[in-house]
């Protein structure tokens, strides 16, 4: 069985006559989170993802508003909006994303399983990947200009968070992401 199918058997168990169904999908920076969140949505209907990237404030990630704007309204019945980080622009992006509170719905990024949210999480997924690899795919993303804040600022602060609130104890299924996912 693939790790995709695997994954989509969880959320089915979890989702068994309920309306709403939260997964997270936690793992280090260029893990392979993003692309595994886009993988499961191609086989399970009507996935929502939404990335914790895009709750950065232009200083940090503010996983406090992930949880009142979106967590705690998905948890209500209501159809949560928020406003996403625009990176490109470097400000907020100016639009504004809104969340059925029905089906699946994906939270995906570094701290997706961060004790903020474990416990309301149905599904918790952890993606390992070796340091060599997730520093190349994020240059590869980034640009080469991006590798000394990646060793510097994003891994440290990923490491520290990781020793501080153990995120892939709480996992459900940890899974490899270093290949593609199939």
């Amino acid at each position: 069985m693939t790790v995709v199918r695997t994954i989509a058997d969880l959320i089915d168990t979890a989702g068994a006559g309920r309306g709403l169904v939260l997964v997270g999908i936690g793992g280090h920076g260029a893990a392979g989170k993003s692309t595994l969140a886009t993988r499961i949505a191609d086989v399970v209907p009507g996935v929502q993802i939404v990335a914790t990237d895009v709750f950065f404030d232009g200083h940090q990630f503010d996983l406090q508003r992930l949880r009142t704007d979106v967590v705690d309204e998905l948890l209500a019945g209501r159809s949560p909006t928020y406003e996403p980080w625009g990176w490109a622009e470097g400000a907020p992006s100016g639009t504004t994303v809104a969340v059925e509170p029905n089906g699946v719905v994906v939270i995906e990024g570094v701290c997706a399983l961060h004790e903020m949210f474990r416990h309301d999480l149905d599904v918790r997924v952890w993606v390992n990947a070796p340091t060599d690899v997730r520093l190349d795919r994020a240059v590869a993303r980034d640009g080469e200009s991006s590798r000394s804040t990646w060793m510097e600022v994003w891994m440290p602060n990923e490491d520290a968070y990781i020793a501080r609130d153990r995120p892939v104890e709480c996992a459900d299924i940890v899974v490899d992401g270093t290949h593609p996912f199939d």
